[in-house]
């Protein structure tokens, strides 16, 4: 393997090692997911939070955009798209290496999220 390549992923490892489990959660769904964008409450829902995204905002989110590992795209004055910054290179290749290799992890995301669409039908 590249020497670079293997310290950028140190790198990355370094990264995700300075958050907290949920927002290592919330990273690698984004990673998964990108470059699509997704609102607060189904960010929450994903991690298991009830349907109040407030949690998740002064949590996570205020957390994760201060340090730049995030896009939050207010959609409504209520309403945030929120995306993986692609622009930040350590999070690039943890991007890259969830399109190689997290395809099984994406399933899952979708899953739940489909279960989630499917829940509010009813």
């Amino acid at each position: 393997m590249d020497s670079e390549v293997e310290k950028n992923d140190y790198e990355l490892l370094l990264l995700l090692s300075t958050l907290g489990a949920n927002k290592i959660r919330a990273v690698l769904i984004l990673a998964h997911l990108y470059p699509k964008a997704i609102t607060a409450t189904q960010l929450s829902t994903l991690l298991g939070y009830s349907m109040k995204a407030r949690t998740i905002y002064r949590g996570i989110l205020d957390d994760l955009q201060e340090r730049e590992l995030i896009f939050l795209d207010k959609l409504t004055p209520k309403v945030a798209s929120i995306r993986l910054n692609h622009e930040n290179g350590l999070l690039k290749r943890l991007i890259e290496l969830a399109k190689s290799h997290g395809a099984d992890y994406l399933k899952v995301i979708d899953d739940l999220m489909g279960k989630k669409n499917d829940d509010e039908n009813y």
